[in-house]
């Protein structure tokens, strides 16, 4: 079989094995494909229309060649998985049709790895994209033969649905190298592009509460990456006076991001997914937290969790300052007294992470479609 994997990615271009994030899981999809299905080509779609807004905006609406076609010439394939591009518009739906008409009996799966995910768009310009990605959204059906969602949804968009698990190559991500657990000083970490779904100001309100009356062991905050909330994040660090609680990283990766993580004692999902009315998640980040053998602190259920995983602890799905006692208490019974059970339970949760969280679970629904099951 022939096969194809498009995305679109403006930040991180390149396709080497580096890449950080979703790039990862872009790269893990794609050798699994190829692993279990044949040749299969990898196209980060390249824009021809410049970097000005206006004009990209125009080109969604009326090119057909936004972008970069010479990929398709000649090529004939069997199967085509597609990670959502950003606006649907009218190109992506031009790509879709010459595939369809190169050959008739082509699978196409189109993954949305977030869904419903208007309520992600809330700034001026996310208006736009919204805007002309409604308009053509439509007439995916036309040329998709499924939608994979990490969702319950039986049709998106008019589509059949096909239910996927956010997944990683659990054996390429290092374990927390940390052995043992200091009662003095608690370490969490929270690595994102920092958007307002993540709502670590919860975490940040939650230390200054801790702290008011003046006192209490040391915690300490790492926040590791960039994105529209950082500087928000930042202020509200030295507003609270959180400077020696609060660690800004910036964005890292390979042995630097792993650094971090040998530090740390549990790791922060996203605190505040009820924002964009999102209330079972697939939380690609809660994956590499599991496989580091870190426990984690949620406000929203994942999806592989049991209910009565006890290395996971919820908290309010609201947007109250987190309750930094029930945070300590929770690390506390978990690593005991003398904080010796930290290395059996961060084996046990790399354990539970080498069953669930890989990519041939999390893509077996797609392997079977594109297979002819």
């Amino acid at each position: 079989m022939t096969g194809l994997y498009i995305y679109f990615d403006r930040q991180n271009p390149g396709t080497d094995g580096k890449a950080v994030g979703i790039l990862k899981k872009i790269h893990a999809q794609h050798g699994l494909f190829r692993e279990r299905l044949g040749s299969c080509d990898l196209v980060n779609l390249r824009l021809r229309c410049g970097s000005n807004y206006a004009i990209i905006f125009l080109s969604c609406l009326f090119s057909r060649r936004m972008f970069d076609l010479s990929f398709l010439d000649g090529k004939k394939y069997d199967y085509v998985y597609v990670r959502r591009v950003t606006p649907n518009c009218r190109s992506v739906m031009h790509i879709l049709r010459r595939i369809r008409g190169a050959n008739p009996a082509c699978r196409i799966v189109y993954e949305i790895p977030t869904y419903p995910y208007d309520a992600e768009h809330r700034s001026f310009a996310g208006r736009f994209v919204l805007l002309v990605d409604r308009y053509f959204r439509k007439q995916l059906s036309r040329y998709v033969d499924r939608i994979a969602t990490l969702t319950d949804d039986e049709q998106i968009f008019g589509c059949p649905a096909l239910r996927i698990r956010n997944g990683v190559d659990v054996l390429s991500i290092p374990v927390c190298g940390k052995e043992s657990y200091d009662k003095t000083c608690l370490h969490m970490i929270a690595v994102a592009q920092f958007s307002f779904w993540h709502g670590y100001e919860r975490v940040l309100e939650g230390l200054r509460d801790y702290y008011a009356p003046g006192g209490g062991r040391k915690l300490v905050l790492h926040l590791v990456g960039d994105g529209p909330e950082l500087e928000k994040y930042k202020a509200l660090s030295a507003q609270y006076g959180l400077g020696e609680h609060v660690v800004f990283h910036g964005p890292l990766s390979g042995d630097k991001l792993t650094e971090v993580f040998g530090l740390s004692d549990i790791a922060l999902c996203s605190l505040a997914a009820h924002r964009v009315g999102l209330y079972e998640a697939s939380f690609l980040k809660s994956r590499e937290y599991l496989s580091r053998g870190l426990p984690l602190v949620t406000s929203t259920r994942i999806d592989i969790l049991p209910a009565d995983f006890r290395y996971c602890l919820r908290v309010p799905e609201d947007d109250s300052p987190l309750d930094m006692q029930k945070i300590t208490a929770f690390a506390d019974g978990l690593y005991g007294a003398d904080g010796n059970d930290r290395v059996s339970c961060r084996d046990t949760i790399r354990a539970f992470a080498e069953k669930t969280c890989g990519m041939d679970a999390s893509m077996q629904n797609v392997l079977d479609f594109f297979g002819g099951n």
